[in-house]
């Protein structure tokens, strides 16, 4: 049994098995081709692998805040591993399925008008260049195929998708086939519903562009900016020797912490304001951290350089 076969059955000993299946369920959606404990597992060897490199460069550096951020950085890369990249990648694969969903349907409903049944009409969709429309629905045609229901195939389909309009918009053409009524004009009215749902989102896009770009700017360049300025002049006035106030050992990690901690808010913030929903900001929960500490060192950085000058 390798290393990863033994992580696998760790993980499924550690881990909820709701929090296992919702891994699955994103990782199906991102067309991973890994189970949920592979995946988890592979997440703990690589974020141990980059606590152990942190560390050990504390070690070599006889950097003490980098040993003590070797449990953040565990944290953050698990964290970012696990659950925001598949979020991520779910999202995306999302947006990209919503984006050309008004269209495959308006095609659907051209086809049913010209007689052809709606398996063939799914077939054309199948054929069509959708992109990840495309593969969706030519893996419904061969479930329908297999004898699995019609409606059951579409819903699996809106699953899959991890999208609400694509949930929203499945539930109205099953729940059409279900009572018998007029393909194709529910086809058209859902393919018009869709499109007035993206203009909607369009615009709540462009009317909260501006809180947005505040957030980035006052997370990863203004405080991290200040801060890391501030820290540096300190740590230069303690470097001159006697007659000088510094700042107090440990100063630099206290404030960087703060700063991680600013922009992760700031991330979940950003969810709040563009999406209406808090969790669709640890999307962005990674780059902030990761700008605004990368901020926040360079400021240090070159404040030191221009008083040793």
């Amino acid at each position: 049994m390798g290393i990863v076969e033994r992580t696998a059955a760790f993980v499924r000993k550690v881990f909820p098995h709701d929090f296992l299946k919702e891994t699955d369920r994103r990782l199906e959606s991102t067309n991973i081709m890994l189970s949920a404990e592979e995946y988890i597992g592979s997440s703990v060897l690589i974020s141990i692998s980059i606590a152990v490199a942190t560390f050990l460069a504390g070690l070599i550096l006889s950097s003490a805040p980098l040993m003590i951020l070797t449990i953040l950085a565990f944290v953050i890369t698990f964290s970012g591993l696990s659950y925001v990249l598949p979020y991520y990648l779910t999202q995306r694969r999302a947006r990209e399925l919503e984006l050309v969903l008004p269209d495959g349907l308006r095609q659907m409903a051209s086809t049913l008008r010209a007689g052809v049944g709606i398996d063939a009409a799914m077939d054309d969709i199948a054929k069509s260049r959708y992109g990840a429309l495309s593969r969706e629905f030519e893996r419904a045609v061969v479930e329908v195929r297999r004898g699995r229901a019609l409606e059951d195939a579409l819903n699996a389909l809106a699953r899959r998708s991890s999208s609400p309009l694509y949930e929203r918009a499945f539930h109205l053409i099953t729940e059409g086939i279900e009572r018998g009524a007029a393909l194709a004009d529910v086809l058209d009215s859902v393919s018009k519903d869709a499109r007035e749902i993206q203009t909607v989102q369009r615009e709540r896009r462009a009317a909260t562009m501006q809180q947005v770009l505040f957030l980035l700017v006052a997370a990863i360049f203004a405080a991290p900016l200040i801060a890391g300025i501030v820290v540096g002049v300190g740590s230069g006035f303690s470097a001159l020797g006697a007659g000088t106030a510094g700042l107090p050992e440990g100063t630099s990690t206290i404030v960087m912490l703060y700063i991680a901690i600013q922009a992760f808010i700031c991330a979940l913030a950003v969810g709040v304001i563009r999406y209406g929903q808090m969790m669709k900001g640890f999307m962005f929960v990674l780059p902030f951290i990761i700008g605004a500490i990368v901020m926040f060192y360079v400021a240090q950085i070159l404040i030191g350089f221009v008083m040793s000058t």
